[in-house]
């Protein structure tokens, strides 16, 4: 046994206890000093790396790794070190040829005045883990990827791809019994097998049907000598996953096997596992289907399946057909025309209306005259509802004969002409009065609705009842003109009313009102309906078609602005680069009016780059660099600095709550949002006035006044209020739009509030106006929580960036469009000491770098090109040679991130106008120093 690494510096027990534990850990522990060299490793690493302590102490990762490898160890050690606390990384290393993943713990060590004077690494091999993760990744694709009955087989197919098995299929349980199997997919020998049935006893599948998951790794024919089937696949190894429905009833299982032995206990649980879920539910789908088409194809009443867009019948039943006289194939192919009376209200016409508006989720209940193939007329009592069947939206038609019920009301109205006329107004509420006014009837319907029972109401007057009293004077007078002439504007029609209930609520309701002679003198027969709900939801459907209009127009000067944003960066970027370029060639000179000249050019481009910014922001083209932040000490830094610019007429008022939750939003965008409230404030005012500030935790539940969404829950609301004359209503819908402004020609660009907009909305926050005409303006900014307060900073700092001075070597391909761009970046590049080659043509440049691809240094792509974009171009020269460095910019795209282009195998992802500190970084990193290697065989 070879002996510790290092040894302890004391002879103490605790000491050699704790290298011992160091030693005999089957992690790899090492510890490294400030500037990076090891100091001390374990066994496990000196078995990982195969080679002794004596030969890697004092030396770094630099010695060992290509550099960028080891540059990213020394970055994450660096982490550790200026934090001060524990911190977790995924790290790749390169080990005989293969990249390894390691989860590594890292944490300071400090000395006894409570300085960082190490950093102590913990690493753990996860590659294997990381492997089944990506596994079980593409099970999750092949299995959704899957669609109706070719489910079952897509699951056999990706259960043998995914566990490199030679047969898998998907059983349920027979028709004959649960001692019995019957396949729905099988597949063996890279094809699909015809399906069978089995016998449970003496197989495999018995100790995992109704059970659990079951593994045989090898002999499966010595331990179920009696499975003939597996016997005549030749199948070596088993494992089996159970099916369960949802209330626990076993369903089948599925299985998968192999010609040789099957290890990986875990991993193909797992698979398995994720299979089962969708077999599962799939075989539930199909018997849910095979038990409605039981119900449906014998049901005693009549069943039509609609199409729920063009209203054509797609399925009957054979009680349809027998009702009707039709054969199937004959039913389908009639319009709801044929099933028609004939005369209104029993034609096509009305039938496509309660179609329409069962299509619409409204349950419809009515009654229908048809006419039958033989001519005949039957009455039928028709239910509509939509539903979903087999995943499709439909709507369903249940129809029962009442012929003979019909008949028998139709006699019975005929001896009583007061029923008739009951019937013909029928609404929810009947209510019956004399001439007076006075309720002869009040039926259970109105009992509900009013909230009084019937004895309360029978002889009281029907208006002080159910009428508020502001209306019931016009009605009193109504009825009174129509007793002296016979006349009255409301008899024989429905209206809308407001109703009152016992406790003082109003509603809205549908009224109709008709007169029947009696025995005593007229009677007034009353049909009333709430109509509080309709009346709600014709509200939420115009607050609706509000919020869908605003959204197009936000979404269209989206577009727009994007489309500007690309064309003007590209303006922006030889325009600020060469400005920066001439500034740098006029310090030598000392000729300060030339650089004076310079500055107001690059001054105004700077202006013209923010206003593209902004314009981004809103559109959401644009995003910030979001971060926890503590609104309370950012905003009251910034509200102090804010003061000193508002004019010494203005009043300010600032409250702000501390210990408020954190938000996560930009530093930056946070101050503009509240600098631009502040500054239409102060304009509104006329710079005269009081401007309120405060911040605080609430609990909300309101309409956003810039998207017209409802929003609720705890936000931390940001509030500023002006005591100037307020907004006016009509031009609410327009405040947030960009460019509209009230304030004169030249005093204001119309950004400020649909910038606002664009950053609240980007964070997912929502804005609440308050504002009455004369009484000032409260803009609410409502940001949400997320988690409880916590010590951190403002805003970050920002470091310092070295000047561009470091010469580099190199031959350097720029592929962009636009010459004006590409000419700048190869004078950009020659001024670095590089030798750029300049391509306007994707394609062309495509064909001459990857013919010969180790002919150059490093590649800097434009992202915006016709027929080839830079993220397809840098994959086909990746693919020419995986180690090239490219870099893309790009002047606008609001769907391509940074993360993604890396992903995609490139460095970074800039963007217009250029960051000429960011690229020369860049070009340092990898043209600057060459990469050392480490051979730990021969070291």
């Amino acid at each position: 046994m070879s002996q510790p690494s290092i040894r302890p510096s004391t002879d103490s027990a605790g000491a050699h206890h704790l290298r011992q534990i160091v030693d005999n850990s089957s992690a790899v522990i090492y510890v490294k000093d400030l500037e990076g060299r090891l100091v001390l490793v374990n066994r496990a690493f000196e078995r990982l790396f195969k080679v002794r302590a004596e030969r890697v102490l004092g030396r770094t990762d630099h010695d060992f790794f290509p550099r960028e490898i080891a540059d990213a160890l020394r970055a994450n050690d660096l982490r550790v070190a200026q934090s001060g606390h524990e911190l977790e990384f995924e790290e790749q290393v390169p080990m005989g040829g293969i990249i390894r993943t390691y989860l590594s713990n890292k944490f300071p060590l400090f000395d006894s005045d409570g300085r960082v004077t190490a950093i102590c690494g913990i690493s753990t091999d996860i590659s294997s883990r990381k492997s089944l993760e990506e596994v079980l990744r593409f099970v999750a694709l092949g299995v959704s990827a899957a669609t109706g009955n070719e489910v079952f087989e897509a699951i056999a197919r990706y259960m043998v791809r995914s566990l490199n098995a030679d047969f898998a299929f998907v059983s349920r349980i027979s028709d004959e019994g649960p001692h019995r199997l019957t396949t729905l997919a099988l597949f063996y020998d890279g094809r699909l097998q015809p399906n069978a049935t089995y016998d449970l006893e003496g197989t495999p599948c018995a100790e995992v049907f109704g059970r659990s998951f079951y593994l045989v790794p090898r002999d499966l024919g010595v331990c179920y000598p009696n499975d003939s089937v597996l016997a005549a696949y030749g199948i070596d190894s088993y494992a089996g996953y159970p099916l369960f429905a949802g209330d626990g009833r076993p369903l089948g299982l599925i299985a998968a096997g192999r010609l040789g032995p099957m290890g990986d206990h875990d991993k193909v649980e797992s698979v398995l596992r994720i299979f089962s879920v969708r077999a599962a539910a799939e075989i539930e789908r199909f018997a849910a289907e095979a038990s409605y088409r039981a119900i449906f194809d014998t049901s005693e009443d009549a069943i039509f399946v609609h199409d729920i867009d063009s209203g054509t019948l797609v399925d009957v039943n054979p009680k349809a057909c027998r009702a009707y006289g039709y054969s199937y194939e004959e039913m389908l192919g009639l319009d709801i025309d044929a099933f028609s009376a004939g005369y209104a209200p029993y034609t096509g016409k009305e039938a496509a209306g309660y179609l329409a508006r069962a299509a619409a989720g409204e349950l419809q209940r009515f009654e229908w005259h048809r006419r039958n193939r033989d001519g005949s007329l039957h009455w039928d009592e028709v239910l509509l509802k939509r539903v979903t069947i087999g995943g499709i939206d439909r709507i369903l038609a249940i129809t029962r004969e009442i012929t003979q019920r019909k008949e028998a009301e139709q006699a019975l109205r005929a001896s009583e002409l007061q029923y008739r006329a009951i019937t013909n107004t029928a609404l929810d509420c009947f209510i019956g009065m004399d001439e007076r006014g006075r309720v002869l009837a009040f039926n259970p319907a109105a009992e509900r609705c009013f909230g009084i029972g019937r004895e309360q109401a029978l002889g009281r007057s029907l208006l002080k009842l159910i009428i508020p009293p502001r209306f019931r004077e016009a009605y009193e007078r109504g009825l009174e003109h129509y007793l002296m002439t016979g006349q009255g504007a409301f008899l024989g029609k429905r209206m809308e009313v407001v109703a009152q209930r016992a406790d003082g609520e109003e509603f809205p309701a549908e009224l109709a009102l008709t007169q029947v002679p009696g025995d005593e003198g007229p009677r007034f027969i009353c049909y009333l309906r709430d109509i509080t709900e309709r009346t709600q939801a014709e509200e939420e459907r115009a607050r609706l078609e509000q919020q869908l209009r605003q959204a197009q127009r936000m979404e269209a000067i989206g577009h727009l602005t994007g489309g500007i944003a690309h064309d003007f960066n590209n303006l922006l970027t030889s325009m600020l680069g060469y400005t920066v370029m001439a500034l740098e060639r006029v310090e030598p000179t000392g000729d300060e009016r030339l650089g004076k000249y310079l500055a107001r050019v690059q001054r105004s481009a700077e202006k013209a780059r923010d206003l593209i910014q902004q314009m981004l922001t809103f559109s959401r083209g644009s995003r910030g660099k979001p971060q926890l932040l503590a609104p309370d000490r950012l905003l009251g830094d910034f509200i102090r600095l804010m003061e000193s610019t508002l004019p010494a007429t203005v009043e300010l008022d600032v409250r702000l709550d501390s210990e408020l939750p954190l938000v996560l939003a930009d530093p930056v965008q946070l101050e503009q949002v509240l600098m631009n409230l502040c500054i239409n404030a102060r304009d509104a005012m006329g710079s005269v006035g009081q401007l309120q500030i405060s911040l605080g935790l609430e609990e909300l539940e309101c309409v956003c006044a810039s998207c017209q969404q409802r929003a609720r829950g705890p936000f931390v609301a940001l509030r500023v209020s002006d005591s100037g004359p307020g907004i006016d209503p009509t031009l609410r819908a327009q405040i947030f739009e960009p460019f509209f402004t009230t304030k004169a020609s030249g005093q204001g660009s119309g950004m400020g509030l649909s910038m606002v907009h664009g950053i609240v909305h980007e964070y997912g926050g929502h804005i609440q106006l308050d504002s009455q005409p004369g009484h000032g303006a409260t803009f609410r900014v409502l940001l949400p929580a997320h988690g409880p307060a916590a010590q951190v900073n403002g805003r970050d700092a920002v470091p310092e960036l070295p000047p561009l001075r470091s010469a580099l070597q190199g031959r350097v391909a720029v592929v962009d469009d636009d010459p004006s761009v590409a000419e700048f970046m190869g004078e950009l590049l020659e001024g670095w000491g590089l030798a750029p080659v300049l391509f306007g043509d994707a394609e062309l440049a495509s064909q001459q770098l990857c013919a010969d691809p180790y002919a150059w240094d490093f590649v800097i792509l434009d992202q915006s090109m016709p027929r080839l974009s830079g993220l397809q171009l840098a994959r086909r020269l990746l693919a020419s040679r995986a180690d090239l460095p490219i870099v893309l910019y790009t002047g606008f795209s609001d769907s391509l991130l940074e993360s993604e282009v890396q992903q995609q195998g490139a460095k970074a992802l800039l963007t217009k106008p250029l960051d000429q500190q960011r690229l020369h970084q860049l070009l340092q990193t990898w043209l600057g120093q060459p990469r050392p290697g480490y051979n730990a065989e021969t070291n």
